[in-house]
């Protein structure tokens, strides 16, 4: 007799051995490559998943999905009532060979979702098939992230050995797939929470390497917010070339060397993100002694210069009619020494290539309005970006329809944002306030983020101050139609949402209607993208 599903791929008969069992996977899993056959070896996690499962419950009915999507497409048997007690001779969740004659097991609405979904998600992760290192583009993670919702959605509605199956699947190829993989780890670590896991002895191989990798990626976010202790650190280690004396002047070495020091410890991979011959020349050359000469340096450089100020001033002061006015001079030193610095900020917002002097060139007013947040005296320091962000969404009463629809996505990725991070910052964006929290986009938003603010800042509407906040628009009955089956909301809860602020799915409604706008922005009313 031929051994049945899971037994005949692990290779053994069937037993409640679970060391049996495992010892049986690791066998055939070293005969695998796994790179090469994703399909094989996905199969092969759901075998051992099951035969485990089997071991621990003993017989017990199936309906022979794992939530692996189109790897689940074996036929299912048929159970005898006379022996529904019997696993032996009941249960066949999956017949070993492909009966061709028989007819493909019936798969509910929601198993077909799942199954459609993991097999999209595969495709994003492996494009080709092939394993790649090149990061999702800004569509493939929507589409991805829409993807590994139904899947996790999918995992809170089984039984506890699919949604198992499910959670070990999903670590372990996000696990192979880094760091293509990145912008989909923390939604799952989200519903699967992987991190509990974290230090402890049931801690899976793939979630030690993710949950490192989410730990990374979460200082990585919190340094960069101001009020982060290295956030000086990390900001001067970002900048190209060497640092020179005033750099040294600005950031504290102990942070510096805290910040190096923590980095190659726990998060080595984020040093990629500094640059090499500024964190060089912060930790200097050694004489023949093996001591820094970059203290020395730093005292004989500061003396050098202030000398060589020194003298100039001395001899334009009885010249210079601002030496009557000490605030003048302070001033314009302050000015000098910031406008790197100034440059850094305004890059963060637009992207390389893009400082003060180009946003003065393209949106004069604008500059003016920056120059202000960036003094730190508006928003209580919480970034000039928290203004760029809120003059984007006033713009639409002046914006051309191009800009019109770069807002609309601009709103579409900070409801998205807002949305995953939770706690009331979807009411923040609906109501353009950047500035009481700090908005978590992740590496594929905000490079995206800072494409569209650049192209309304070539626009010349970031300047424009808006009249009225509130704008009334009528939502034709086509898009409402296209936001429920994006929404997944019933007709009475979109309803509900649209006309509450405060409604738990305003959230949810809101991204759908980004969707429909987005996807047919000609067909849509100009006042509802005005609007939005």
């Amino acid at each position: 007799m031929s051994r049945r599903f899971p037994w005949n791929t692990l290779g053994i008969d069937q037993t409640q051995d679970t060391a049996a069992i495992r010892r049986a996977y690791a066998d055939v899993l070293r005969g695998l490559n796994v790179d090469e056959d994703i399909a094989g070896y996905a199969n092969l996690r759901r075998a051992r998943d099951e035969a485990l499962w089997l071991a621990a419950r003993g017989a017990r009915e199936d309906e022979g999905d794992y939530g692996l999507g189109s790897l689940d497409d074996d036929v299912t048997g048929e159970v005898d009532s006379d022996y529904s007690d019997d696993w032996d001779t009941a249960h066949e969740p999956f017949h070993p060979e492909p009966l061709h004659d028989a007819p493909a097991p019936e798969l509910t609405e929601t198993q077909r979702r799942a199954q459609d979904a993991w097999q999209a998600l595969l495709d994003i992760l492996y494009p080709g098939g092939e394993v790649s290192e090149d990061s999702v583009t800004y569509a493939e993670m929507e589409d991805g992230l829409a993807h590994l919702a139904v899947l996790l959605d999918h995992a809170e509605a089984v039984d506890l050995a699919e949604h198992d199956a499910l959670d070990g699947a999903l670590a372990d190829v996000f696990a192979r797939t880094w760091p293509r993989s990145a912008p989909f780890v923390e939604p799952a670590n989200a519903a699967l929470h992987w991190l509990d896991e974290a230090g402890t002895i049931e801690e899976r191989p793939a979630l030690m390497f993710l949950n490192a990798r989410l730990k990374g990626m979460r200082f990585h976010d919190k340094v960069q917010l101001p009020e982060h202790p290295l956030h000086k650190a990390w900001t001067e280690l970002s900048r190209p070339g060497r640092a020179g004396i005033i750099d040294r002047l600005r950031v504290k070495r102990l942070e510096i060397d805290k910040l190096l020091t923590g980095l190659r410890q726990h998060y080595p991979e984020l040093e990629s993100h500094l640059a090499p011959e500024r964190v060089a020349s912060w930790e200097g050359d050694t004489n023949a002694s093996g001591v820094s000469d970059t203290g020395p340096k730093v005292v004989r450089g500061v003396f050098i210069v202030l000398l060589v100020l020194a003298v100039p001033r001395l001899i334009s002061s009885f010249t210079d009619p601002r030496s009557d006015d000490p605030a003048a001079v302070v001033a314009e030193d302050a000015e000098a020494l910031n406008a790197a610095e100034i440059d850094a900020e305004v890059a963060d917002i637009f992207g390389p290539g893009v400082g003060m002097a180009e946003v003065r060139e393209a949106d004069p007013v604008f500059a003016d309005q920056l120059r202000f947040a960036l003094n730190g005296t508006a928003y209580q320091g919480r970034m000039p970006l928290a203004l760029a962000r809120r003059k984007a969404l006033e713009a639409g009463e002046v914006a051309e329809f191009d800009d019109l629809v770069a807002r609309a996505e601009l709103r579409r990725i900070w409801l998205t944002a807002a949305k995953r991070q939770g706690g009331g910052m979807c009411q923040k964006v609906m109501q353009f306030d950047f500035a009481d929290r700090a908005l978590k986009l992740n590496g594929v938003e905000r490079i995206r983020e800072r494409v569209l603010l650049r192209q309304l800042l070539e626009a010349k509407v970031l300047g424009h101050d808006m009249n009225q906040r509130a704008t009334q628009f009528a939502i034709p009955g086509w898009v409402v139609s296209d936001m429920l089956g994006n929404s997944g909301l019933s007709e009475e809860a979109l309803r509900s949402a649209m006309t509450d602020t405060a409604n738990i799915d305003r959230c949810t409604a809101e991204i759908a209607l980004m969707e429909v706008v987005l996807a047919n922005p000609g067909r849509v009313p100009e006042e509802l993208l005005r609007g939005l």
